[in-house]
């Protein structure tokens, strides 16, 4: 157990409390009620036990704190202030202010020392699973006898609300299923949410939840750094299990009236709380320093001095004293991550390959082999498009030897795994598959969590019906543009028999709508590969590829020449051009099995209407929104002709994509139990049914 010293632990915590006061004051917006419960752990945990090096924020082998509780925000910014992270105290004055480095919740920054995008509750538990796995799974593939290069810990910080949430239940049980020891997660136990105390929601035991979920539990009084040290130290060498450390605190610490309440989680405190924090905590002297005030004889003077502190303007006081305990480790810091560096350039010596891909790990792009390939990938039969996903991925994971994940217990359906490779387990770390099981929301956060660590490629699958079950997670991976990529099969009505409950007619344009994601819903096989190729080779977040259940035909590629990997960033190319004239009369876009479809009515319109037509694929209408406007205005013909739009999913609610003429050709009902075949037919989009709409609006 480290030697703690009480009072320095207070002294720094008491500042962290001012830090976090008065910066909520000045914006008048903002979460005290955590910062000042667990400012004491904190401090605690940063100053003896984190393994971080605050002038390299960015060290591989650097412990990793995540903040789950994400409203709670202050307390890491002043976290990593005084502990000599890139934050300044200028960068807490701007608190929620335009442009500023301390926006209201966290925000993935890893120069700045913040792991990961916080705020939804239960997202930055999952992502820390996810970092503990990776951790393991970095620490299994490239330690060797005397070079032990990764041993890292994961540290997360829960609130009563995160365990309220689903996704905690499902990140928790694989957690504890995979025994990862490497992850220390301490629950602030401070009985109060927005609503009022848990009493009204929430009295299940969690330490006998958590301890039926395999993990180690223990309980400490989260204000008392001695009790708090020593319960940790009893966790962390015990091996096989994740470990929970339930802090009870109180919520709103140091504060008169409003400690212990709901009304202080998400609303600032007020001057008057202000200062009874002030002149009942160790910041009494060097507040009366600072203003030339006796806090205790003159209550008019502090509280205007407090005043004037928590206007925008005003400069947050230093405190010397605090900023030097909580500093004086970064010589020791330093050289650890320097003699880190030393063991790496040996191991660099010793073990060039496995040091070569660590560090191919840790760039964007694509093996020029890969690329190549992918370039090239030709497949000669008919089948899903699923299935040709599960074989480029195959085929990727045999260039890439980072990438690692798994599906939502659907391995054989969705195609998300690597055929040649063993899935993770309780301490066999050494596999590249991760069977989630039946836990969409925590498998997506988990990938996220190991895109975060820095080394993995992380990949993750399920049907396209359960998009909804992991949304909020596929969200914060375009919010943070990780390189996470996404399979949804089973795209629309096709599936058939399931039922309308499997067939996500609404779920494509959903995707679409996400900022920085990027959806592929590609219509054969060069499609299909190439959506992987831009992927590894140009995205810079994740990319979601939408396949479908049923075999496709394999239309003829058009007569204008082969694909062209210009024109595929656009978004859309021509498929097919029309058979005898030069300019089409029409033009029918489509995407995923629709694009057959559109092609056999095509084909049908020119020989039995005499009717010219060009048909676009849309492989990614998010990049065919951003192409040049010259090439989009080309490829439909300005709209000088009809162009339709064919694809089996909802635009309900939807202006018409681009140009108010544009006649769409979709579902915007639920879909029902019946065979493919069937369904394409009754619901309009079958080859058949697409050239009797193209008619119907001609002969209009």
């Amino acid at each position: 157990m480290p030697d703690i010293h009480s009072l320095r632990v207070r002294q720094a915590a008491d500042y962290l409390r001012y830090l976090s006061l008065i910066a909520i004051e000045k914006a008048q917006s903002g979460h005290p009620g955590l910062p000042l419960g667990c400012a004491d752990l904190g401090v605690t945990l940063y100053r003896y036990y984190l393994k971080h090096n605050p002038c390299q924020p960015q060290w591989p082998n650097r412990d990793r704190f995540v903040l789950s509780a994400g409203h709670g925000s202050m307390l890491l910014y002043s976290l990593l202030f005084m502990s000599g992270f890139p934050l300044t105290l200028d960068d807490l004055n701007r608190f929620r202010q335009w442009q500023s480095r301390t926006p209201g919740h966290p925000e993935f920054h890893a120069a700045l020392g913040i792991e990961t995008t916080t705020g939804p509750l239960g997202q930055g538990f999952a992502n820390a699973v996810g970092m503990a796995i990776a951790a393991k799974w970095r620490a299994h593939r490239y330690n060797r006898p005397g070079y032990e290069l990764f041993n890292n810990r994961v540290f997360c910080l829960v609130g009563d609300g995160c365990l309220m949430e689903g996704i905690s239940y499902e990140a928790a049980s694989l957690a504890g299923h995979l025994g990862l020891d490497n992850l220390v997660t301490i629950y602030d136990s401070n009985r109060v949410t927005i609503d009022g105390h848990t009493d009204i929601t929430f009295t299940e035991d969690v330490a006998a939840r958590f301890r039926a979920q395999a993990w180690q539990v223990a309980q400490v009084n989260g204000n008392d750094p001695q009790h708090f040290a020593a319960t940790l130290d009893s966790l962390l060498p015990t091996p096989g299990k994740p470990k929970l450390l339930i802090a009870n605190t109180v919520i709103g610490s140091g504060l008169n009236r409003k400690k212990d309440s709901s009304k202080i989680h998400g609303a600032p405190a007020g001057v008057e709380e202000i200062a009874y924090f002030v002149r009942h905590s160790t910041m009494k002297p060097v507040v009366a320093a600072a203003a030339g005030i006796d806090p205790d004889n003159d209550a008019d003077g502090l509280m205007a001095w407090l005043t004037l502190q928590a206007e925008s303007e005003t400069p947050l006081l230093s405190h010397a004293e605090a900023l030097e305990f909580m500093r004086e480790t970064l010589p020791q810091q330093h050289n650890m991550a320097a003699e880190w560096e030393k063991l790496w350039n040996r191991y660099q010596r010793e073990f060039p390959q496995s040091a070569a891909e660590i560090l191919q790990s840790r760039e964007n792009g694509i093996p020029v082999d890969l690329d190549s390939a992918l370039a090239a990938y030709r497949e000669d039969a008919a089948d899903a498009t699923r299935n040709m996903s599960g074989r480029v991925l195959h085929l990727c994971a045999g260039h890439i030897p980072f990438l690692v994940g798994g599906s939502a217990d659907l391995a054989g359906s969705a195609k998300a795994t690597i055929s040649d490779s063993a899935y993770l387990r309780a301490g066999d770390f050494s596999g590249r598959n991760i069977a989630y099981g039946v836990r969409e929301h925590a498998m997506a956060a988990i990938g996220n969590g190991l895109a975060l660590d820095g080394t993995i490629i992380p990949f993750s699958g399920t049907f396209f019906s359960f998009l909804d079950y992991l949304k909020p997670a596929l969200r914060l991976a375009a919010l943070m543009k990780l390189r996470h990529l996404f399979f949804f099969s089973h795209d629309s009505i096709y599936l058939g028999e399931d039922g309308p409950t499997h067939q996500p007619v609404e779920h494509l344009n959903s995707l679409r709508l996400i900022p920085g994601l990027i959806s592929f819903r590609p219509g054969d096989d060069r499609e299909t590969a190439w959506a992987f190729r831009y992927f590894f080779k140009e995205a810079d977040g994740p990319v979601a590829i939408v396949t479908t259940r049923q075999k496709i035909s394999f239309p003829s590629r058009s007569k204008s020449g082969d694909l062209d990997w210009t024109l595929f960033k656009y978004g859309a190319y021509e498929f097919k051009a029309p058979e005898r004239k030069a300019a089409p009369d029409l033009v029918v876009m489509a995407s995923g099995s629709e694009l057959s479809a559109a092609i056999a009515a095509a084909l049908e319109l020119e020989e039995k209407d005499d009717v010219a037509v060009r048909v676009v694929s849309v492989p990614c209408l998010e990049l065919f929104s951003a192409a040049p406007d010259d090439y989009r205005k080309a490829l439909l013909q300005d709209f000088q002709v009809p162009v339709f739009l064919v694809e089996a999913a909802s635009y309900r609610g939807v202006d018409a994509w681009f140009h108010p003429g544009i006649q769409v050709i979709d579902i915007q009902r639920f879909g029902k139990s019946a065979p493919g075949k069937v369904l394409g037919e009754q619901f309009g989009v079958s080859a058949n049914a697409v050239a009797e709409a193209i008619r119907a609006f001609l002969n209009g």
